[in-house]
């Protein structure tokens, strides 16, 4: 009710617009990795761009500079085209508003000093085609030296052209005034659709015509002859031909291909058609693409084609002389182009589902580019994000140096240039400040380290956690053992895998769970699935003899001889491992919890070599650098750890899929009417109103067997330098533990000098009344009064330090907003328009509706929230990141996409929020939602696993 009259009246924490001065706006600054929905690509060879586009309505062009375009359009995007001679891009789209049928509409833009501005389009197609039925069937682009077009073949088989300097469409010929019509396949209206079409640069008026997938026709439009004709039995797939218009390459859907010349105009083509692999059973052959390289080899490079027993998905084959590639891609493939500079090959570009590959044709051994933009992100399912805005200079200028030392290094990428880089000047530089640090946990044990600042988003190193691990095969072992397999396979080329996108793990107990960075220091420490704890420095190249094991017993004084739980351990290395540059284990020491369940929070403090990690038994402490345990504390009773412990993991509390759809279409089975226990009927009205959850109270011991989360869960582990303590005048190392129950336990952490019973001492206890899940926990210094925040799902409390007594700055969160506190940090903004260099501290709370809460540490009233997601979009909210100077960073529905925000404080009361979120609709257009407001506005990550969603 309170509520419902607050939604009406209003909120009494709400400022006046007399008092309120600066207030927190939020915009949306860029996007990093791949976008979702792609449908197709586009490259301009004469001036370096890029674009992309969805089946959203969304277009990114990337310049040679890296710098980005993005471009939203109402309709869904078929392809794109560039007109390189005069800098103009036409996008064709799907209109599907009018119409049952989909028509074409095209958008022209112009590329002014990397803006884009609109031309003209045209809505959707020219009347007299509109209404005479006709539908566009292909698309082909024509760039010369002095114009450019895009002609567009119809079902009647007539062609039209589009210019785009200046913007006309002009009718190229009529089939019916032509000598086509006179062609006996041709004669029926079903046979005259002109499904693709090859352009002569030499001589504009002879092309190559295929009608139907089923009838090629050489023709010239000048003296109106129709040069050459062949007709197929298989349907034909695509048409290409050389830069001198003389070899022409046609694929088939049976897996062939057919390849003839145009020398002698007259002379009568036989069929013929040929394979690069014996026998008889080939799988379709969607495209076919020639060149040649510098010697003047020949380039033949085609999707499919290959033998049906091959296991591949994907295939793309590469042929030129006596080298010869088959790509396997885990990603359906969308299309490929090849990149030619002067007529020679450069390098092969190869947009999938959920990737952007780029071969160097160049390259001996046919490598891939190390992609400078949309890297794919979820190449394995992210489960866990940190930012960190506050590294050092000398930490980022030591990972550049050890990333452009394992690039020059690799095995698997190439050392040349980005082929696009040439078109462009230098690359701008970034202030230090705007760049960002951003690690990704991984489903396949891999932790990412990106760079990213306003352009770019690079990937600087990447940790292999399951090396440290016994049954670890690098990449270039699995590639030998693959090129050993080939050769049993006789008249097959060398299989390779093509991309790094890659959704299945090997091993699901090498999940990262959690991470923790060190920003001074540049280590980080990992928590996994099955309990492994570890930490990483960076170093250069060396030799690292075996692994150590640190038991972490939280069964211990509970008779653990009972303990039959399946969920094994992963075994650590026994042999020395040569390690490159990059990441090495830290003092060759792997921590591992027994029994092995996920670890939900980890904490490393590099001064004292300390680590600390909990899960739902409880946490312990433990010294890296001495090798050794200081505290083992269990708060789950003895009784409780056996039943889990016995249990086969510690997802198998939950509901199985199965179980769930099984109950799912029980309840479709139901009918109107339920029958009671006691014999009683509800009808279907009455149980209507009984959708909404009963308001309950939160349970104070919840039973884990049950599937609820005990309350000995560790959600929360700091390491602080403060003084809680008011004997003492200088600074110790202490640490937090936050848990399911409500409860803050303190323990003071001493150096390795003092006395092992005394290095982990609890010296404070706080229980929270409510019991709700302790959510983060801060430190507020400078103050006049020191505190200590504490926030749970529910509330925000404060107490005095070095006291710890309960202080009057206090904020129930849940009873006001109805919504629940999921992660909170400190924040520093800035003022845009006064340009100072003074900052203003907030609390960032991020809340399960989409929200973020940015707070006054000093007066609770002064409150601003802004909604930057939908709140049914789970993944964006349970990934959402808030660095120190406020940038928030989350993951798209699809987990493939970074999505970055800024906050900064502003002058006034009435903020419009540029940031919209986009849905897709049943009929695949793109709804946006855009609210602006005062105080208030909507602006528009992670895999799917169920463990980063607890």
């Amino acid at each position: 009710m309170f509520r419902y009259l607050r939604s009406r009246i209003g909120s009494s924490y709400e400022i006046k617009d007399s008092e309120q001065k600066d207030v927190v706006s939020c915009k949306k600054i860029t996007t990093y990795g791949f976008p979702q929905r792609v449908s197709c690509f586009a490259l301009s060879k004469s001036f370096g761009f890029l674009a992309i586009g969805t089946r959203d309505g969304r277009l990114q062009i990337y310049t040679p500079n890296c710098s980005q375009i993005n471009i939203q359009i109402e309709f869904p995007i078929i392809s794109v085209y560039f007109l390189d001679s005069s800098k103009t891009i036409i996008i064709r789209c799907n209109d599907l508003t009018k119409t049952k049928f989909a028509l074409y509409k095209f958008f022209f833009y112009k590329i002014v000093n990397n803006e884009l501005k609109l031309i003209k389009d045209y809505d959707p197609i020219p009347n007299e085609i509109y209404n005479s039925s006709q539908f566009f069937k292909c698309c082909k682009c024509l760039n010369e030296n002095e114009s450019s077009a895009l002609l567009l073949g119809t079902s009647f088989g007539n062609i039209y052209t589009i210019w785009a300097s200046p913007s006309t469409f002009n009718f190229s010929f009529n089939f019916q005034n032509t000598a086509l019509s006179e062609v006996e396949e041709l004669k029926t209206q079903q046979n005259r659709s002109i499904t693709d079409i090859c352009i002569n640069s030499l001589n504009e008026n002879k092309i190559v015509l295929l009608f139907n997938n089923f009838v090629i026709i050489v023709f010239d439009n000048a003296e109106n002859v129709v040069l050459n004709k062949i007709v197929v039995s298989c349907a034909i797939t695509s048409i290409c031909n050389d830069s001198s218009f003389q070899s022409f390459f046609c694929s088939f859907t049976n897996g062939f291909y057919f390849d003839f010349n145009l020398t002698d105009e007259n002379s009568e083509i036989i069929l013929k058609q040929k394979s690069y692999f014996e026998g008889n059973n080939f799988t379709r052959m969607s495209k076919i693409l020639i060149s040649k390289n510098e010697s003047f080899e020949q380039f033949v490079i085609f999707s499919g084609g290959v033998p049906d027993d091959l296991e591949c998905q994907n295939p793309i084959c590469i042929f030129c002389g006596d080298n010869s590639l088959i790509l396997n891609f885990d990603s359906e493939i969308i299309n490929f182009e090849i990149f030619e500079e002067e007529g020679v090959a450069k390098a092969l570009f190869v947009l999938c589902q959920d990737e952007l590959v780029a071969i160097d044709l160049k390259d001996s051994l046919w490598r891939m580019f190390s992609l400078p933009y949309l890297y794919p992100i979820h190449s394995s399912p992210v489960t866990c994000v940190l930012a960190i805005s506050d590294i050092s200079e000398q930490i980022l200028s030591l990972f550049e140096q050890i990333s452009i030392e394992r690039k020059n290094s690799s095995k698997i990428f190439s050392s040349n240039k980005w082929p696009l880089e040439q078109f462009g000047g230098e690359q701008s530089k970034s202030v230090d400040q705007d760049s960002f640090l951003i690690l990704t946990g991984h489903d396949n044990g891999n932790v990412c380290v990106w760079k990213a600042n306003d352009l770019n988003f690079n990937l600087l190193l990447v940790c292999n956690t399951a090396k440290e691990f016994e049954g670890y095969q690098s990449e270039e072992e699995n590639h030998q053992k693959n090129e050993e397999n080939n050769k049993n396979i006789r008249h097959i080329p060398p299989i390779r895998k093509g991309g790094i996108f890659d959704p299945f793990s090997d091993d699901h107990r090498l999940c990262i769970q959690k991470i923790y960075f060190d920003s001074k220091s540049g280590t980080f420490a990992v928590g996994g699935q099955a309990g492994q704890l570890m930490v990483f420095e960076t170093l250069w190249k060396r030799t690292s003899p075996a692994n150590q094991l640190l038991l972490i017993d939280m069964t211990s004084g509970n008779n653990s001889e009972n303990l039959k739980a399946s969920e094994s351990a992963i075994q650590p290395r026994n042999s020395p491992l040569n390690y490159e540059h990059g990441f090495c284990l830290y003092n060759n020491v792997i921590a591992q919890f027994k029994p092995p369940i996920p670890v939900t929070a980890i904490s490393w403090n590099f001064n004292l070599g300390v680590l600390a990690a909990g899960n739902e038994f409880g946490y312990a402490v433990c010294s890296i650098r001495e090798r050794k345990l200081l505290l083992i504390k269990t708060l789950m009773s003895s009784q409780d750890v056996l039943q889990i412990s016995n249990k086969d993991s510690a997802l198998s509390r939950f509901k199985s899929v199965k179980k769930s759809i099984r109950q799912s279409f029980r309840r479709k089975k139901q009918t109107a009417e339920q029958i009671l226990e006691n014999g009683g009927v509800i009808s279907a009205q009455q149980n209507r109103h009984r959708q909404e959850r009963e308001i309950t109270q939160r349970s104070r011991n919840p039973n884990a067997l049950d599937g609820e989360t005990p309350n000995s869960l560790i959600k929360i582990l700091n390491f602080e330098t403060c003084i809680l303590s008011p004997f003492n005048t200088h600074q110790e190392v202490y640490l937090f533990v936050g848990t399911q129950g409500g409860a803050v336990l303190i323990h003071l952490i001493r150096p390795d000098a003092c006395v092992n019973t005394e290095r982990c001492q609890l010296i404070k206890e706080i229980r929270l009344r409510h019991h709700a899940p302790i959510a983060a926990i801060e430190l507020l210094h400078n103050q006049p009064n020191s505190r200590l925040l504490i926030f749970s799902e529910e509330q925000i409390r404060s107490f005095t330090m070095p006291n710890l007594k309960s202080f009057t700055f206090k904020y129930r969160l849940t009873a006001i907003e109805g919504s629940r506190i999921r992660k909170a940090t400190t924040v520093l903004l800035n003022n845009e328009a006064k340009k100072t260099s003074n900052s203003e501290r907030f609390l960032a709370v991020t809340t399960n509706r989409g929200e973020i809460f940015f707070i006054s540490p000093t007066n609770p009233k002064c409150l601003h929230k802004i909604s930057f997601v939908q709140p049914n979009n789970t993944i964006g909210i349970f990934s959402t990141v808030i660095t120190r100077n406020g940038q928030i960073f989350y993951l798209n529905p699809c987990g493939s996409e970074f999505i970055r925000l800024g906050s900064h404080l502003t002058s006034g009361t009435d903020i419009e929020c540029n940031i919209v979120e986009t849905s897709i609709g049943c009929n695949g257009v793109t709804n946006g939602l855009e609210c602006n407001g005062k105080n208030r506005g909507d602006l528009g990550f992670l895999s799917t696993r169920s463990s980063i969603l607890r």
